[in-house]
C-alpha cells in the first residue's frame, strides 16, 4: 500500500475530486462465450457501449486467484522492495503519477511486457502465476476477436487476433491497486463505499481490445454515448472486455472506444488486472478493406501502431488520442 502522510494525502487528493454525476447500471451487455450466436451480442455491445462482459471465458479460477494472491502479496510489500522491478519507463512499479505529463491518481501498479519481463527477475512466483494467466486469457481474447470477425463477416477470422499471436505483439499487462482512500467522501446514494476522489483518470485505452478483471470491489466507471457516467458492479468470476482506439479505426468508427475511469472506494482497496491486446509496432492500423462499401471513404488517417503508441503515450490521460489521425473532410 502506498504510504503517504496525511497533510500528504489532502495536498494529493485535493484535485483529483470527482464531482459528476453517476449511476449504477445494471444493464452491462453481457456476452456467454459457450454459445456461438453470441457474436451477435458481442458486435451490438461494441458498436453501442464499446464495452461488455463476459462469462463461460475458460479461464480457470484457479489462475485467476493464484496471480491476485500473488498481487496482493507484492502491493504489500515496502515500498522499497516494489520499487526494485525498476522505475516506470514505462516498465516497472508506480504509484501516484500517470505517464509523464502531470496525470495522477490513487492507485500504485506494475506495467509489463507479456514476453519474459525483466521487471520481475526478483518474482518468481509472481512471474510463473501471471504467465499462467496470461496464457488462458491471451486464449480468450483471440477467441473474442474471432467471433467479431465472424459478427462482422469479414475472412479470414484471424484478421485480428493474429495481431495478438504474432510473435512481435506488443501486447502489456497492468495490475492496478487502489488502496482505501481515507478522504474519498462516500458520493450520496451509491451505497457502494465508492468516494469522490479519482483512482485513474478518464481515458480509453490505445490498443485493440483491453480484457479486465478485478476483485470484488466497485469503483470502475463507464461513459455512455451522450456523456454521461455509470458504475459498472464488480464480478471477480468474470471479464469485461474494452473497445480499444486501434480497433476503433479499424472498423471505420463502427465500433467506439468506451471512455472509462475509475474511483476511489473509502473502506476498501481494490485490484485489477489488464491484458492489453495491441499489434506489432510495424502493423498498420487501417480501416478494414473488408469492411468498406462501395464508396464509403475512411476516416482516418492511415498509421502504424508504433506511430500511434508515440503519440498516445505524449499525450494526457483525458485527450481524444485520434483527433491527430483523423482525415479532415472536404468541404
Amino acid at each position: 500500500m502506498v504510504v503517504v502522510s496525511k497533510p500528504a494525502i489532502e495536498q494529493f487528493s485535493s484535485y483529483l475530486k470527482n464531482n459528476k454525476p453517476t449511476t449504477l447500471f445494471t444493464q452491462i451487455p453481457l456476452v456467454d462465450l459457450s454459445k456461438p450466436d453470441s457474436k451477435h451480442q458481442i458486435i451490438k455491445a461494441c458498436e453501442e457501449f464499446g464495452f461488455f462482459k463476459v462469462i463461460n471465458h475458460g479461464v480457470p479460477m484457479e489462475s485467476i486467484s493464484m496471480l491476485e494472491s500473488e498481487a496482493t502479496k507484492f502491493f504489500s510489500l515496502p515500498l522499497c522492495e516494489k520499487q526494485k522491478t525498476g522505475q516506470p519507463q514505462p516498465y516497472g512499479y508506480g504509484h501516484k503519477r500517470i505517464g509523464i505529463h502531470g496525470d495522477v491518481g490513487w492507485v500504485e501498479y506494475l506495467l509489463l511486457t507479456t514476453n519474459q519481463d525483466p521487471s520481475l527477475h526478483s518474482f518468481h512466483t509472481f512471474r510463473v502465476a501471471l504467465n499462467n494467466y496470461m496464457k488462458s486469457v491471451k486464449k480468450m481474447a483471440c477467441e473474442i476477436l474471432e467471433m467479431m470477425a465472424d459478427g462482422l463477416k469479414i475472412q479470414p477470422r484471424n484478421v485480428l487476433s493474429k495481431l495478438l499471436m504474432d510473435e512481435e505483439s506488443d501486447s502489456v499487462f497492468r495490475v492496478n491497486h487502489y488502496p482505501p482512500c481515507p478522504t474519498a467522501q462516500p458520493l450520496s446514494g451509491n451505497g457502494n463505499g465508492n468516494g469522490d476522489v479519482i483512482g485513474f483518470g478518464e481515458h480509453t485505452d490505445p490498443q485493440i481490445i483491453s480484457v479486465l478483471r478485478s476483485n470484488n470491489t466497485s469503483g470502475l466507471q463507464i461513459s455512455l454515448r451522450e456523456g454521461s457516467w455509470i458504475s459498472v458492479p464488480p464480478d471477480q468470476t468474470s471479464f469485461f472486455i474494452n473497445v480499444g482506439d486501434s480497433l476503433q479505426v479499424m472498423t471505420n468508427g463502427r465500433f467506439k472506444s468506451v471512455k472509462h475511469r475509475v474511483v476511489t472506494n473509502s473502506v476498501k482497496s481494490r485490484l485489477s488486472m489488464i491484458y492489453f491486446c495491441g499489434p506489432p509496432l510495424s502493423e498498420k492500423i487501417a480501416p478494414l478493406p473488408s469492411l468498406m462499401r462501395g464508396d464509403q471513404q475512411s476516416l482516418y488517417k492511415e498509421f502504424t501502431w508504433f506511430e500511434y503508441k508515440k503519440s498516445a503515450y505524449n499525450s494526457r490521460l483525458a485527450d481524444n488520442r485520434l483527433i491527430h489521425f483523423e482525415k479532415i473532410a472536404a468541404s
